[in-house]
């Protein structure tokens, strides 16, 4: 039995192709979340700041809001491995600029700002590439399963890299977690150069940019339920998601905890992440239902708003974990959908309208941070996650009173 489990949850890993993703993006990941982390903690140390760290996630994120259309046009206009060989050259050149700013001691606040900003206008391309090659990379049966694992490997980052960031930090400062993330960047690039893919084959003939961002938006639409669980990511995104900006306040000023103890918080939303996507994986060739989505959202909201209100480090820990999960096993069954659903050929640019939501974490920061600054951080959170569960409640019922009213087909 153990065997038939272990067989359903890694079967893609079969896929050479796709080893060598999950290979390079293991490694790539975990250095980005080392920066995350490193990143985090600077901006606290020199500003001391909820408004100024929320600040920092709306020049990380806004780009994927108003860029995100286009750099799902180009995923559907390029090879999308070479693409990605671009993207991730790019991010180890703002990684090193990051260390070597740092190390000699010039660093200042709105270079941070600025270096933010590039990023993330490097990944709002760089997410909806790499999705969109995990289709390439399997056959469909097993997409499902690929799509989970690649989300357990990519949430395994948020454990090694915050873990091992608060260490670095704490042995020999900030400096050293951009330095190793600018190496980490060698991983993924040379396993994109291993794979043996078939040609790309470009269309014989290309519309205007903004046509094709249409003609994506437009099969979306057409489909009720899955535009209703892309807008109710943009809910979570907007509310919700922008909470782990916030783990710096929580650490020092709630639980009085030091870099450590911060980098052990920053890290258990991704072995939530990373058990839900393992959990996913096993269920084989997974379809989710409209029910589950909105479930595992409910879920989340009631997890995040206890979180606000502990003061048990311990505790803190575990619904970390369970709001980990619950993120991830939402986001995983919305990609899930939507890849199973979508035609090769609008596959980047439908993905992208879903990775879009990304962006909604600066505003939501924003709010958030002026919303910590004026009643505090534990009734921000609390009423963010509120919030959210009420939401999924409301895309659940207004589905279900649909299918009540909707004749019967004769």
């Amino acid at each position: 039995m153990l065997r038939l489990f272990r067989f359903q949850t890694l079967r893609s890993v079969r896929h050479r192709n796709f080893r060598l993703l999950l290979i390079g993006a293991l490694l790539s990941n975990a250095g980005d979340f080392m920066q995350n982390v490193a990143q985090s903690w600077l901006v606290w140390e020199l500003t001391r700041s909820a408004l100024l760290l929320g600040i920092v996630g709306f020049f990380d994120s806004i780009p994927r809001l108003f860029l995100g259309a286009i750099g799902g046009a180009i995923a559907d206009r390029v090879d999308r491995r070479k693409l990605l060989i671009v993207t991730q050259t790019l991010g180890m050149l703002q990684a090193t600029i990051y260390w070597l700013v740092v190390f000699f001691g010039v660093v200042r606040y709105w270079h941070v700002l600025i270096l933010a900003c590039f990023l993330g206008v490097v990944n709002t391309v760089n997410q909806t590439a790499r999705q969109s090659l995990v289709n390439e990379l399997v056959p469909k049966d097993d997409l499902s399963n690929a799509i989970a694992l690649h989300a357990s490997v990519f949430n395994l980052s948020r454990i090694l890299g915050p873990s091992i960031g608060g260490l670095v930090i704490a042995l020999i400062g900030v400096e050293g977690c951009f330095l190793v993330n600018a190496l980490s960047f060698f991983a993924l690039i040379w396993t994109l150069l291993l794979m043996t893919l078939p040609p790309w084959t470009v269309a014989a003939k290309k519309s205007a940019l903004w046509t094709e961002i249409k003609e994506g938006y437009q099969y979306l639409k057409s489909h009720s339920q899955l535009y209703s669980i892309v807008a109710l990511s943009y809910v979570v995104a907007l509310i919700g998601a922008p909470y782990a900006t916030f783990v710096p306040v929580f650490a020092t000023n709630v639980l009085h905890v030091g870099p450590t103890g911060f980098g052990l918080l920053a890290a258990a939303p991704g072995i939530g992440a990373t058990t839900a996507g393992l959990w996913l994986a096993s269920w084989g060739d997974y379809r989710p239902s409209l029910i589950s989505v909105c479930a595992f959202v409910l879920a989340y909201g009631l997890f995040l708003g206890l979180f606000a209100w502990s003061r048990y480090f311990v505790f803190s820990l575990a619904l970390l974990v369970s709001v980990g999960f619950c993120f991830i096993a939402f986001r995983s069954c919305v990609n899930i959908a939507l890849q199973s659903a979508t035609p090769p050929r609008l596959l980047g640019r439908v993905l992208s309208f879903f990775f879009m939501d990304r962006g909604l974490w600066s505003i939501g920061g924003l709010m958030l941070g002026s919303s910590a600054s004026a009643v505090g951080i534990n009734w921000t959170v609390g009423v963010a996650a509120t919030i959210c569960a009420l939401a999924a409640a409301v895309v659940l019922l207004r589905f279900r009173w649909a299918e009540m009213v909707s004749p019967s087909p004769s």
